[in-house]
């Protein structure tokens, strides 16, 4: 197809995949239901985690669940996540009061993959197909009140 203006070039293919990669992206993720969890001992956030991630291991068969506690909205906990193969990743961020937290997931380049954060908990997000390759986890408070969590992360 021409474009509109002559030397400009036509930005719809562009914008239908821009479409498309948005619309996957929102795709399986949310908040609201109920998950309990509880962590095995010894997998506790240890701080300092706000600006070098605390590793969760290599993601095998069975889930990896760590609990933490976003100490105020100037807190923000991270942790990273091994994939030795494309997988189906389950993320899901529970606690058990009021607070308001929220969920980011970025690839090995630092680029966001996903944010979730919506009025009720858990979080929780499934992202299918993620290649190999380290991933970063970010907790994060809107609340100045100590909030603990609970962090599971799983192939689905």
């Amino acid at each position: 197809m021409t474009p509109a203006f002559k030397g400009v070039p036509d930005m719809r293919p562009l914008l239908t995949l821009a479409f498309v990669v948005m619309a996957l992206a929102i795709a399986g993720c949310g908040g609201g239901g109920s998950s309990s969890t509880t962590p095995p001992a010894g997998n506790t956030e240890t701080e300092p985690n706000d600006f070098a991630s605390q590793s969760m291991g290599t993601l095998a068969g069975s889930d990896i669940t760590f609990s933490g506690s976003a100490a105020s909205n100037a807190d923000g906990d991270l942790y990273s996540v091994t994939l030795g193969a494309t997988t189906n990743l389950l993320v899901s961020l529970n606690w058990s009061n009021a607070n308001d937290l929220e969920l980011s997931i970025s690839n090995s380049a630092g680029i966001f993959v996903r944010t979730v954060d919506t009025a009720g908990h858990p979080e929780a997000c499934t992202l299918a197909g993620l290649p190999a390759g380290t991933y970063t986890i970010r907790v994060g408070s809107f609340s100045n009140t100590a909030t603990p969590y609970t962090l599971t992360v799983g192939s689905r």
